[in-house]
């Protein structure tokens, strides 16, 4: 369970740096409440996004937005309104999306 954990946290720090490199303003990490999580929330061009990443160390369970169900979606919606009915502003233009990463091998996890 722990490795699951690591690749977890490892594709959420690669997301994380990927989408700053291409521009994103990542403002929120690992959003919880009580009806769902978005792993990233980030800023570009005027649009806020409601980023899940997936990990998976392999294809053999097929891709890794596979695992984002309808169940996961209603989750990420219901989170996303709770933060967008938190915070200032009037945002329009939003827009959700799933970060697949697919590694390989991951040395030194701890």
């Amino acid at each position: 369970m722990r490795y699951r954990k690591n690749v977890g946290d490892f594709g959420e720090q690669f997301a994380t740096e990927m989408l700053n490199l291409s521009g994103y303003r990542v403002i929120a990490r690992n959003f919880r409440v009580r009806e769902g999580e978005i792993d990233i929330i980030a800023i570009k061009d005027g649009v806020m996004h409601f980023i899940e990443v997936k990990t998976r160390n392999g294809d053999e369970f097929g891709y890794p937005s596979d695992s984002v169900t309808v169940t996961k979606q209603k989750k990420i919606k219901n989170a996303a309104r709770q933060y967008l009915s938190s915070r200032r502003g009037n945002w329009e233009d939003v827009s959700f999306d799933v970060f697949e990463v697919m590694v390989n091998h991951i040395e030194n996890c701890m």
